[in-house]
């Protein structure tokens, strides 16, 4: 079974939860309807409904079906799990309108740990981004983002300014296998004091991050800074 695969399908089910589609106190449409409308197989939504179960999003009542947490909503919406791949486009799209702000995009070598976390070359080139995420107007990260330039042609701004993952995957057909993460406790730096509206004490969380490609070459070495009222990392630990 594909991760991905369930994993898609686990966030545009909680897509539809966040815009009330699926309402708290009705159930969801059966787990064959389901596959039938993904065009997957009822292991594949079973795999999704569990994960989400997880997560708290959702419940089941014996025979009655899959329901919405009636909490969901106010717990959770500004949360991501440790395994979403998708970008914070695709991520808070359920929220409201998220855009992006260019803050930085250089094309530099690497450092000594660049090379590392990215498995290049010191005379390979690296896209050397900083973003600023907004959702509704309103800032909720930034991030600093390294990528090799050959794995990505053509970036542009206009990409950046929406959302690169949504190229990565579906225009250059690229495969997202997993990612490495350290999550962490900042305090704001000068840019963050500036974009984010921190004051100097407030905390930031930060996710420290290398993405890999399914045949294991490290697509992404980032930083991303988030608001300490606007992040929250979901932990699901599967047995």
């Amino acid at each position: 079974m594909s991760q991905s695969k369930y994993m898609a399908i686990a966030q545009e089910i909680k897509k539809r939860i966040i815009s009330q589609q699926y309402q708290h106190g009705e159930p969801l449409p059966d787990q064959f309807k389901l596959a039938d409308e993904f065009h997957t197989s009822r292991m594949t939504i079973q795999r999704a409904i569990q994960q989400l179960i997880i997560e708290g999003t959702l419940y089941t009542r014996q025979g009655q079906g899959t329901f919405v947490r009636k909490n969901f909503l106010q717990l959770s919406q500004w949360d991501s799990p440790v395994t979403d791949y998708f970008g914070a486009t695709k991520k808070w799209e359920g929220i409201g309108k998220v855009t992006s702000e260019v803050i930085k995009f250089d094309i530099r070598f690497p450092t000594d740990k660049e090379q590392s976390c990215l498995l290049i070359d010191a005379d390979m080139p690296i896209y050397d981004l900083i973003r600023l995420r907004f959702v509704n107007a309103e800032p909720v990260s930034l991030d600093y983002t390294l990528m090799p330039l050959k794995l990505i042609p053509n970036l542009t701004k206009d990409i950046l300014q929406k959302s690169i993952f949504s190229y990565i995957q579906q225009d250059l057909g690229l495969k997202i296998l997993g990612s490495y993460r350290i999550i962490r406790a900042m305090k704001p730096n000068d840019y963050e004091q500036r974009y984010l509206n921190c004051k100097e004490h407030d905390p930031v969380l930060e996710v420290e991050q290398i993405i890999y490609l399914d045949d294991g070459t490290p697509l992404e070495y980032a930083h991303c800074r988030y608001r300490y009222d606007h992040g929250g990392i979901i932990v699901v630990n599967n047995v």
